[in-house]
């Protein structure tokens, strides 16, 4: 009577972690930033602003 061999079970490994991406510099994560309002022909600033995507990393917060 011969002998049958058993294979070893796999070895169990710990999930890994997802990765985070580092945050933008630019928009601090939020994805927006506030640019200031140009009016007239001369293109003169005032006092309002208006959000816009961040166009480092589009939007998303991560670069």
């Amino acid at each position: 009577m011969s002998t049958v061999k058993k294979t070893s079970a796999p070895r169990r490994r710990s999930p890994k972690s997802a990765s985070v991406p580092p945050s933008c510099d630019t928009c601090a994560g939020t994805g927006e930033t506030a640019t200031a309002v140009r009016v007239g022909r001369k293109s003169r600033e005032i006092d309002a602003t208006q959000t816009a995507l961040c166009l480092d990393c589009f939007g998303t917060g991560t670069t």
